[in-house]
């Protein structure tokens, strides 16, 4: 993670994707919804509560990890 911050990446938690906005076949955006941990720690979609984000391409990186110890 430290790498992806000196990069500028921005980091959005609890967000849960939902549609990739597409025009002229380009990537222009995408549609998140909240997502809120209820006390017996399971996780629920707030589909009340969507997030709007502008983007050039995306980067697939869910569940992604990097096993380099430096």
């Amino acid at each position: 993670m430290e790498v992806a911050k000196e990069e500028k990446c921005e980091f959005l938690p609890f967000l849960f994707p939902r549609e990739v906005i597409m025009k002229d076949g380009r990537v222009v955006g995408l549609r998140f919804c909240r997502t809120e941990q209820q006390d017996d720690g399971t996780w629920v979609v707030d589909e009340e509560q969507i997030v709007h984000l502008k983007a050039d391409f995306i980067i697939s990186a869910f569940g992604s990890m990097l096993n380099d110890p430096e």
